[in-house]
């Protein structure tokens, strides 16, 4: 696949950044490149190097969506977006990896006491420790107001936390979590509490999962058996757990949404070059027609994947209500990315369909991301109420 460490020698699209995102994406680029040959082991062992992370951060992973107040960079949405979307071109691994660390940063900018941040927040940015954020349940995925991990309140001020969390992402490394857990089952969504759980508390125990796609990635089961947690440990306000998780699911998607443009660009990439160089019938595949509308096709969803995903960026910087629009870019882009991983495949024929090959990664990476950050069928279902003011769902 080709790769260019400068963002200018790729198509028109970065004419449209301004000088200091072009020189954000260039040092993003040239980072990633530069790892991008521990990916063959990574992806067979099943095992992110975390020794990059901190690389990742110096280049604006994670210390970018956080304000200069608490020790961020204060990129635009659109800015943090441009490094997700390098991400997905490079490595989906580390998007998903980045995309939950800048979630746990955003929570704890957000709802963080002055010791949680300087305990949590800062350590994060730094380096220093690594998060992990865990909603799902075995039996809790898209209605995450019916979690039933229990937080039972202790004379003493503390909270039990007793439950199972499942497909949590950093988990296997990471050193602590937001974990959302009820306090009250009756309350429903308005029981719900964010708690900081640190690896290493009684009771606290993770079991890794392999997974189809972003094999590098980390994926487990989270089990808490009676861990005590001190009021301390509490973000945000007491029943205000879901609502805070809330309020970063824009971003999140967003994240998700540039990460499947990168794919899409990578599966472009990757199918041209080889459309190119490998020939059939005394001429390259190129020359045929139906393979130009393979690379055709594949061009026209990658470039309306960036225009969406920008523009919901955009709006996101302008301040307004870009609930809508984030929704709207992460269906489209993530179901744009496995069409156009598919077609990349089928430019590869029966290499595409061997480990190893760049079109079979693409193809599986592609394929996790109609589901976290809310499932393509939920965004359906959420343009749909925004659009005609009439929920399918409650």
């Amino acid at each position: 696949m080709a790769h260019h460490a400068d963002p200018q020698a790729d198509p028109a699209h970065w004419a449209q950044l301004d000088q200091g995102s072009v020189e954000l994406v260039r040092r993003a680029r040239g980072y990633l490149d530069e790892i991008t040959p521990l990916l063959p082991a990574a992806e067979r062992d099943r095992a992110l190097p975390v020794g990059i992370i901190p690389g990742l951060l110096d280049v604006g992973f994670v210390r970018g969506a956080i304000g200069v107040r608490d020790g961020g960079l204060g990129l635009s949405h659109l800015q943090a977006a441009l490094l997700m979307e390098e991400a997905g071109r490079s490595w989906a691994s580390i998007r998903t990896t980045a995309n939950i660390l800048s979630l746990v940063a955003e929570l704890l900018a957000a709802a963080g006491s002055s010791e949680q941040k300087q305990r949590f927040l800062r350590p994060l940015l730094a380096g220093q420790r690594l998060g992990w954020f865990a909603v799902t349940e075995p039996e809790a995925g898209s209605d995450a107001a019916s979690l039933a991990t229990r937080a039972e309140r202790l004379p003493t001020g503390s909270y039990r936390l007793t439950g199972r969390k499942a497909y949590i992402t950093n988990a296997s490394y990471g050193d602590f979590g937001v974990v959302l857990a009820t306090t009250d089952p009756g309350l429903g969504a308005r029981g719900i509490t964010a708690f900081l759980v640190e690896q290493g508390a009684d009771g606290y125990r993770v079991t890794t999962r392999p997974q189809l796609p972003v094999r590098a990635a980390s994926c487990c089961d989270v089990l808490l058996d009676g861990v005590v947690v001190p009021a301390g440990n509490v973000l945000g306000d007491v029943g205000r757990g879901l609502s805070l998780a809330m309020r970063a699911v824009n971003s999140g998607r967003l994240n998700v949404s540039a990460g499947c443009t990168g794919i899409a660009q990578a599966a472009l990439e990757a199918a041209s070059s080889h459309a190119v160089s490998r020939s059939q019938f005394g001429k390259p595949l190129a020359g045929f027609q139906l393979v130009q509308q393979l690379i055709a096709d594949i061009a026209v969803q990658t470039n309306a994947a960036r225009q969406v995903y920008q523009s919901a960026a955009r709006l996101l910087d302008s301040g307004a209500d870009a609930r809508v629009a984030c929704s709207m870019a992460k269906y489209f882009c993530s179901e744009a990315a496995n069409q156009v991983a598919t077609r990349a495949v089928q430019v590869f024929g029966a290499a595409g369909l061997m480990e190893g090959n760049v079109a079979e990664r693409l193809f599986r990476d592609a394929r996790e991301a109609t589901i976290p950050e809310g499932t393509s069928q939920m965004q359906v279902l959420q343009i749909g109420q925004a659009l005609l003011g009439v929920s399918a769902v409650r």
